[in-house]
């Protein structure tokens, strides 16, 4: 399921310079023995990532009022500092839920509709090829049925990785490529929409998405690690060091303007399981948008098989459904899953962006869920 430019860097990217922020040798979680059951089981599983090739694995689960941490490899090979759940990493697509859920809030205050169109608000922008704004509504962004084309395939994006781009070239290379269907007739995940999703956050607030997504998700939530930087490639703290294929550690390479609102969150595996639990508990959203939200048409998106709605997807596990979103970014990769009742989550993230398509690995990721999840 690849949902942030995992398919193509440019030999650039080889050249870029990469800064080293440096992670402190924090204590990491302490490793289960036999007999501890499910954190026991979680850590097997992470493990048999690290053996499979990921430099750092980090799972966190929840049952009822319990939370754990398992963690497994390194989180910076150049140092050998350990995998450490406070650690900050790029939650890459993970982000279009925050974004969704902003739309939505403006949608139950009236301020927008759902059924408003992209030219109501961005008027003339998206227009070229075929491409047409005046037919496409606000929920067929958030739902992936524009038709729209994604731009991040395209080389320009990645050709030079620290280049700030600005959300409007991001919609003229989409627009360049006539749309794959008529809105509302097909589904195909596309980055465009949510880019054009957080173009309307701020054309109706007039606001900066940031400023939007401080006051109504992360200072509500406490949630004092996540951020949401535009044109910055660093962290704000200790963090994660991802990889990507031959061009090694990525961490602050690329700049995050090329993500934005459908990809360029940073947070930590505890504010993430935070918001999703906050989200889908009913918390952030009134009845009627969550239930827009939950709306689901069954996709095959890269071999993954879910439901997706807005901006949320419903997983199926062998224990029962799990809502939550899936994210990749050059270096970062991180699964979310959340019972409806807030009781069950697994967190998963890894930094190695090499894997995405490995066989054995998937089927390991896949058994390392089901336990986080179910197990």
């Amino acid at each position: 399921m690849a949902r942030m430019m995992l398919r193509v860097l440019s030999t650039a990217l080889a050249g870029a310079a990469l800064t080293a922020a440096a992670v402190p040798a924090a204590n990491a979680a302490a490793r289960p023995g036999p007999g501890k059951g499910l954190d026991a089981k979680v850590q097997e599983r992470a493990d048999k990532l690290v053996a499979d090739g990921a430099p750092g694995v980090i799972v966190m689960t929840r049952r009822g009022g319990r939370v754990a941490h398992v963690t497994a490899g390194v989180s910076d090979k150049a140092t050998g500092a350990p995998m450490d759940a406070r650690l900050l990493f790029r939650i890459a697509s993970v982000t279009k839920t925050f974004t969704s859920t902003v739309v939505l809030q403006l949608a139950a205050e009236h301020r927008l509709s759902l059924d408003d169109t992209v030219d109501r608000w961005l008027p003339g922008l998206v227009g070229a090829n075929g491409n047409d704004g005046s037919k496409i509504t606000v929920r067929q962004l958030l739902g992936q049925t524009s038709g729209l084309n994604d731009y991040t395939p395209d080389p320009r994006v990645m050709s030079d990785p620290s280049r700030s781009w600005k959300p409007e070239e991001l919609i003229a290379i989409a627009t360049e490529k006539p749309p794959l269907y008529a809105p509302g007739t097909g589904w195909n995940y596309s980055n465009t929409n949510y880019i054009l999703a957080g173009m309307i956050i701020e054309k109706v607030t007039r606001h900066p998405v940031g400023t939007e997504f401080q006051r109504r998700i992360f200072t509500p939530l406490h949630l004092r690690h996540t951020s949401y930087p535009t044109t910055n490639p660093g962290f704000p703290g200790p963090y994660v060091h991802g990889y990507y294929y031959d061009y090694g550690d990525v961490s602050t390479a690329i700049s995050p303007s090329s993500a934005r609102t459908s990809g360029g969150i940073v947070s930590t595996v505890d504010d993430v399981a935070r918001f999703h639990r906050a989200l889908f508990t009913g918390r952030l959203l009134p009845a009627k948008q969550m239930r827009e939200m939950r709306t689901v048409r069954p996709v095959n998106d890269d071999g993954v098989v879910e439901d997706y709605g807005l901006g949320a997807a419903r997983i199926k596990f062998s224990c029962g459904y799990a809502w939550g979103h899936d994210g990749g970014f050059p270096g970062y990769r991180t699964w979310t899953y959340t019972s409806a009742d807030g009781r069950r989550q697994a967190i998963v993230t890894y930094n190695e962006s090499k894997y995405e398509y490995d066989e054995t690995f998937r089927a390991d990721l896949a058994k390392t869920t089901e336990t986080a999840f179910c197990g």
